[in-house]
């Protein structure tokens, strides 16, 4: 599903050069939901990054559904991640001005769907999220939790092979984050999707099917999961 091989990511030269990500290699396989941690800094935002196909590493090769995504031009990259991919955002990045609804099959326009294509799928994905009767909402008449699965609906509309969600609970309360986790891994379970999250807090652990604990660039360790519980790495 995913390989990626001596990843490296620099900024800067010489003196001033950072290594956000110091030679990752890593696999994640289909349907997995993998919970990427460490502190700020750490370099699991970068790793996401290069998964998404909005960065490119310095060096290292990265394939995705087995194909060499290091090897497509800009067009290959955008098409890739329309047609492969779907990103959720710590700040919802909902548009404010479009309703619940609009926003969700915003990227299945892209893709050419009619008005009436659009409109018979976001329903499908809002009544999946819980969100049906707020269709019609603007972003600012919802609560955070509300933005937040319309952000994973919008994630969804497109039927992609893998979801990437950054910090996804970052800007909600403790109630409300569960919620989200919850739906996520509900949607992993019965549509069998694969997931990698960024997150922060030692209590989203018991989410993840396998966490993956990052430190300066590089993974410190690579841990699977049974009902909670850390198990020795397969």
């Amino acid at each position: 599903m995913i390989k990626g091989r001596d990843l490296f990511k620099i900024y800067g030269k010489g003196t001033v050069e950072v290594r956000a990500l110091d030679g990752v290699s890593v696999q994640i396989d289909r349907g997995e939901f993998i919970g990427v941690m460490g502190a700020s800094g750490s370099g699991k935002s970068t790793l996401l990054h290069l998964f998404g196909l909005l960065d490119r590493p310095t060096s290292g090769s990265l394939s995705i559904d087995g194909i060499d995504v290091g090897m497509l031009d800009e067009r290959g990259r955008t098409l890739f991640r329309l047609q492969r991919l779907g990103y959720v955002f710590q700040d919802y990045a909902l548009v404010p001005e479009l309703t619940a609804e609009e926003n969700v099959y915003l990227p299945s326009m892209v893709r050419g769907m009619t008005s009436r294509e659009c409109s018979r799928v976001c329903g499908e994905i809002l009544t999946l999220v819980g969100l049906r009767d707020r269709r019609h909402h603007f972003p600012g008449e919802m609560s955070g939790g509300e933005q937040q699965r319309v952000a994973i609906a919008r994630a969804l509309v497109n039927k992609p092979s893998i979801i990437l969600a950054d910090e996804p609970c970052a800007n909600l309360d403790t109630q409300n984050s569960r919620n989200i986790l919850e739906l996520i891994k509900r949607l992993n379970k019965e549509l069998g999707q694969t997931i990698v999250m960024v997150s922060h807090e030692e209590w989203h652990k018991k989410y993840f099917d396998r966490i993956i604990y990052m430190s300066d660039g590089k993974i410190l360790t690579d841990d699977h999961q049974e009902n909670g519980h850390l198990t020795e790495p397969v």
